[in-house]
């Protein structure tokens, strides 16, 4: 037997063989990268860096590459019941701009069933839309909770959901952003798109503003 091994192993057809598997091997390292794309290298388990520069690359084959979107994300918070400072059930609903910071937590800090084995090793955007929409809307409800909808009569000067605008919308998307960080995820923008009082109390909240608004033209008179 040792002789038939030893024999095979000088035939020039192994020789070969050997090369074609190397050759085989060293083009999985080839890849392209395209623009506002990153990739995580791993290597058996320790993180090996991030490369973000766009081109034509070979990276050792035995290096596992997580792929990574930096280009802008939009998602279009569906409306939802909250209640404001005084206690009234509104609609309000918000549009978010993100993108991804910091690689290194998005891969390693978020749970690793995010990541699809059928886009090849790439970070699944449905996972991260759906920790983004989560941690958005708890920081809605918590800016919501602090404003009224209307000014109320005991402090017609206070800042109010209706009438907040920009204020309103910088304080929503410091407040996504302090709870995205621990992710590496950013929001570019935050800003409501609907705001209305809940169907349920919609029309007495409407009569309410129209005899206040008759109040106040007589009062001007």
């Amino acid at each position: 037997l040792a002789g038939i091994s030893f024999t095979s192993l000088d035939r020039p057809g192994f020789a070969v063989a050997v090369l074609a598997l190397l050759w085989t091997v060293c083009l999985c390292g080839f890849f392209i990268q395209q623009p506002n794309q990153a990739r995580v290298m791993i290597f058996f388990g320790k993180y090996g860096g991030t490369l973000t520069a766009t081109g034509f690359y070979w990276v050792n084959p035995f290096m596992t590459a997580k792929k990574v979107s930096l280009r802008l994300h939009n998602i279009d918070v569906e409306p939802i019941k909250v209640n404001d400072k005084v206690g009234n059930p509104v609609m309000i609903g918000m549009v978010l701009v993100w993108k991804v910071k910091d690689t290194y937590r998005v891969i390693f800090d978020l749970d690793a069933s995010s990541l699809s084995a059928a886009q090849g090793g790439a970070l699944s955007n449905a996972a991260l839309n759906n920790f983004v929409r989560i941690q958005s809307d708890a920081a809605l409800r918590e800016v919501t909770s602090h404003f009224a909808y209307d000014p109320q009569p005991e402090h017609p000067d206070e800042l109010t959901l209706r009438d907040g605008g920009e204020a309103i919308n910088d304080l929503l998307e410091r407040k996504i952003n302090e709870r995205l960080a621990m992710a590496g995820i950013e929001v570019v923008e935050a800003r409501l798109n609907y705001l209305a009082y809940a169907p349920e109390i919609a029309a007495v909240m409407l009569r309410r503003q129209q005899a206040s608004a008759i109040i106040t033209a007589r009062e001007k008179i």
